[in-house]
């Protein structure tokens, strides 16, 4: 799955992204947040602990996900919800 890290104009620079991601995708430079998308491991704990929501992390390639919920309704698998 692609996915795409974007970042509003409410960032207020608070380094909580910078501070709690695990692989080190955000740096702030100057008055700058740098997002190495290439890192990142889709955990979306940087979305959910932002304090303005200014990050949003968004799958680009949405069919992959349908697919396979298709495919395990199929198979009789129970479905749980994230």
């Amino acid at each position: 799955m692609r996915v795409t890290i974007r970042v509003g104009p409410s960032c207020n620079l608070c380094r909580i992204c910078e501070e709690y991601c695990p692989v080190g995708v955000f740096e702030i430079v100057g008055r700058s947040l740098h997002v190495k998308q290439e890192l990142c491991i889709y955990c979306k704990g940087c979305e959910v602990l932002c304090p303005v929501k200014a990050i949003e992390v968004v799958a680009l390639d949405e069919d992959l996900e349908i697919s396979r919920v298709t495919a395990l309704r199929g198979s009789g698998s129970a479905l749980i919800g994230s």
